[in-house]
Formats: structure tokens, sequence, C-alpha cells
């Protein structure tokens, strides 16, 4: 091929690649603009079983009984599960304290499991009772609210499960958990809202495991069952999805302890990502689980912009015809997902996160990337449910701000 055809098929690769990017960040910043929270009167107040899992929890899961016992609902209408898995600390000690003193139920299976899932849906065939089960995790702390919020979406009949809206409770440990922060605020706040806000842009709506409710006659009616993967919140969000049940969102918040430097990072990737990916946006409706999954690659989205920034212009260096107008047009998609993140963090006024937004784009963006590679890499390596913390216990114990 002629040189001059060479750089002209070059031009208009990059000019695709640049528009497909562009396009991303318009609907990022679309997203933002749509993202509304939904606030409903509390009129509904079914009978209700909350949910903790508890496996080496021992540091934390005090705190959580408590939490719950401490929820604005009526206590004849709330039962209290912690369901436990082969725990080796003290929390089947502390579990049996409260049950002692018949303030909750404490379920540990016969046989340990190697994942949360199916001692969970154990947990709820043979202990709950409620219409409503709201679960969450041993280190996130609810606001008094929780309960009451989180259950109304449930006046519906078509709705089979509800998310709250999480927040990271540990930004304030380091550098690492404000990164954290910023993408609790972009995929459990933002994201969950804007799906459904002002219009609503797709019906897919996964749920975040540690905030949500699950209609009992829903759970029955996929199976009983949360799966069998290690991202059960993901795969009863696809079962759900496809039997026709509805996913609301609603303002009950959740604080959360979230990982806390590479390592923990690491060990909770390779579980997560160790889910298929083409099982969330297979099957029918390939459309709408598309575009209800697009908000969760705003990192990998802005981070290829940037690399297809620095290749047009490293292109022009060597090409010695820097054109001006060329390296605007490549800069800007990814200067509009700084943008997108900025006015999302100002909207669920979390100002505080800007500063970090470049980092979170670019270090913390090549982190993800690298473990999703390597689980790719390691895909005949079956992944475990291990502990996040180098010691005993499987969350750090950090104290969480509701800030």
């Amino acid at each position: 091929m002629h040189p001059s055809g060479l750089a002209a098929t070059i031009s208009i690769a990059a000019n695709l690649v640049i528009t497909l990017f562009l396009i991303l960040s318009f609907f990022y910043l679309f997203l933002v603009w749509n993202s509304r929270v939904h606030s409903r009167p509390v009129r509904y107040l079914p009978r209700v079983t909350a949910m903790a899992y508890a496996w080496q929890s021992g540091n934390v899961i005090e705190r959580k009984i408590m939490n719950f016992l401490g929820q604005d609902y009526p206590k004849e209408k709330l039962e209290i599960i912690i369901y436990d898995n082969d725990s080796t600390d003290e929390t089947s000690e502390i579990c049996k304290r409260y049950e002692g003193r018949g303030l909750i139920k404490y379920y540990r299976p016969a046989r340990p499991y190697d994942r949360k899932a199916p001692v969970l849906d154990e947990a709820i065939e043979r202990e709950a009772t409620g219409e409503i089960i709201v679960l969450t995790d041993p280190d996130g702390v609810c606001e008094k609210e929780w309960i009451k919020k989180i259950v109304q979406p449930f006046s519906e009949p078509k709705v089979g499960a509800a998310s709250g809206i999480t927040h990271c409770g540990n930004w304030h440990k380091n550098l690492f958990t404000r990164l954290r922060g910023i993408e609790d605020e972009w995929w459990n706040n933002i994201a969950f809202t804007g799906r459904d806000g002002k219009v609503r842009i797709a019906r897919f709506q996964p749920l975040c495991g540690c905030n949500y409710a699950l209609r009992r006659s829903a759970w029955k009616d996929i199976g009983g069952s949360h799966g069998r993967s290690l991202l059960e919140d993901l795969e009863v969000s696809m079962k759900l999805y496809e039997r026709g049940w509805q996913v609301a969102v609603t303002d009950a918040n959740v604080w959360q302890e979230e990982v806390e430097d590479i390592d923990q990072y690491i060990r909770q990737r390779r579980r997560w990502y160790s889910f298929k990916s083409r099982q969330v946006i297979g099957g029918e409706r390939r459309l709408d689980r598309l575009i209800g999954s697009l908000p969760q690659g705003v990192q990998i989205s802005g981070l290829f912009s940037l690399f297809t920034f620095s290749a047009v212009m490293s292109w022009n260096f060597i090409s010695s015809s820097i054109g001006m107008l060329e390296l605007i047009f490549a800069s800007t998609p990814f200067l509009l997902h700084n943008a997108a993140l900025a006015a999302g963090m100002l909207k669920v006024k979390k100002k505080r996160f800007i500063p970090y937004i470049p980092a979170f784009l670019t270090f913390d963006a090549l982190l993800q990337l690298w473990c999703f590679i390597d689980v790719r890499i390691r895909w005949r390596e079956e992944q475990k449910w291990v502990k996040l913390s180098a010691g005993k216990y499987y969350h750090v114990g950090t104290e969480l701000r509701m800030d």
C-alpha cells in the first residue's frame, strides 16, 4: 500500500475509534443528567427478614447486629438472621450470645460451602419467614430508616427486587479508598439512579450485593437459588430479569467498608471478574443488557480513549505533521470522561473526590484491566471465596464515616 494510502486508512480508523469513545462519553454525561433518586412515602410495612453474611466477621458482626436492632421498623414485623459459613473466629460466639437473648437467629449449615450463595439460599429456605428479604454485608452500616425505605417499592406487585444506594464509608483511610469512593458513587449511586431516572434508558438493573431486598415469591420463581457463581448478586439480577421481574432503586443508604490496598483489591476482583461477560450481555434483549451494563465500563473506556489520544499524538509526532484540530478531537473523549465523573460527584454532593478522578481513570483503570486480563489468563483455574484482609478476619474493621 502506498504510504499516503496507509496514512489515510490509519486516520479513518483512528477517527472511528475516537467517535466511538466520544459517543460513550456523551452517554456518561447523559447518565449523570438523567440520574434521579426515587424517594417514596412510607406506606408499606410487610413482614421482613434482615440478613447478613458473617464468615470470619468477628471484628464487625456485633456492630452489624446492633445496626439491625436499631432499625426504625416495627419489631413485630422484623426478624434478623445472621448466616455463617464455618467461621473459626469469635463470630459464632457473638451471634449465639444475641440468639440466646432472642434478638436474632444464627444459621450455620451442617457442612461448609466454598462460597456464599448456597449458604444464603439454605438460610432463606430453612429460617426466613419474611415476605421481603433485605440483605447487606456484615461490615456495612445502614441508615436508621434503611429497611423502611428499601421495602417501599414492593408495594408494586411486579417488583421482584430493590437496590439501595451504597457509599464508601472508609473513604477517609487513604488515597486508594478515595478511589473506591468514586467507584461506589458512580456504580452504586449515579448508574443505579441514571438507568431509571428522568427517563428509563434500560430495564436491566444489576443488584448490589451489600444493599438489596428480594421478594420471597420472586426468589421462589427463579428456583429458590442465587446460583452457584461467586457473584451471586449479579446472577440473581439476571435471573429476575429473564423472568420479567422488575428491579427498583430507592434511597436506602448503606455505608460500606471497601478494599483498602492493592492486595485486597486483587483478591476481590479475581472473584468479581470470574463471572463471564457473555453471561451478562448474551441471550435475549442484548441491547437492553448492553445499555444497562455500560455505566460499569466508564474506567476502561476512559483509559482506552487516553490510549487512542496518545497513539494519535505519537503518529502526528512521527509523521511530522502536527494537526491541532486532530489532537483536540482525539483528546476530547478522555476530557469528557473526566467531566462526566466530576459532574456526577457534584450531583451526589461528593466534590471531595473530584481531585482523584484523573487517577481513577488512569492508575485505577490500569489495575482493573490487569485484574480482568489476569482472570482471563487463569480461566481454567477456579476462583475461590477468600478473605480480603491478610489476618484472620474477612474485613479490616475500619471505623466508617456516614458523610
